[in-house]
């Protein structure tokens, strides 16, 4: 057995495929092709893999692993979310070629779950119900990840066009960045206006609540 062999892991595997679909795109993940750049034949991966649909699942997971946990701080939670939507789109656009597997995937592997227990647990803290804050929680993540959708594929087409008319590849407009934040603007003074109705604002530490 070769050294390679004795060291493959699930996480191994997975690393390598998520690193094979940024370099080359989602078809190019074949587990034969996998086997390859891992130095094992494609059957070894069962023993790491249930099956394709797995490895696909895994490599989601490991885009939603380098996502920070949802957590308490010091700032506004109208700056926390903001800052939490913009670390969910920049882990996307590290990874623009996983979009699609990202949106069409089942999202209940260990990885995503802790993600999104740590934002219901911030949601429903600032007086949400938990109802309410799943759908909050989804209205953001479904903006988000429609905007770098539209993002991916404007960029995709413009490197395109550069390419077919012997130009270097263009900067990133900075648009694309305007409408995000106004977009995640409109979202946090949606969810706003839902906590009065839901509760009360809570008083300083050492003060009594107005009557």
């Amino acid at each position: 057995m070769s050294p390679r062999r004795r060291t493959l892991t699930r996480d191994r595997v997975l690393r390598t495929a998520l690193d094979l679909v940024d370099r080359e795109g989602v078809d190019a993940l074949t587990m034969r092709r996998l086997g390859r750049e891992l130095g094992v034949e494609a059957m070894s991966l069962y023993g790491h893999v249930d099956s394709k649909d797995d490895l696909i699942d895994g490599v989601v997971e490991q885009v939603f692993r380098q996502m920070p946990l949802v957590a308490p701080g010091p700032d506004p939670w109208e700056d926390r979310l903001r800052q939490y939507a913009a670390a969910y789109r920049k882990v996307l656009l590290d990874h623009p070629n996983t979009v699609q597997l990202v949106s069409r995937r089942r999202q209940n592997s260990e990885g995503i779950v802790a993600f999104v227990v740590s934002a219901l647990r911030e949601l429903t803290a600032l007086g949400l119900d938990p109802v309410r804050a799943e759908r909050v929680l989804r209205v953001i993540a479904n903006f988000t990840l429609g905007h770098v959708t539209e993002q991916v594929g404007d960029e995709a087409r413009t490197r395109q066009s550069a390419l077919r008319a012997g130009l270097p590849p263009p900067p990133v407009d900075p648009a694309h960045d305007e409408a995000f934040e106004l977009g995640i603007d409109f979202i946090v003074a949606g969810i706003d206006r839902l906590l009065p109705a839901v509760s009360p604002a809570t008083p300083a530490p050492g003060t009594s609540p107005g009557r």
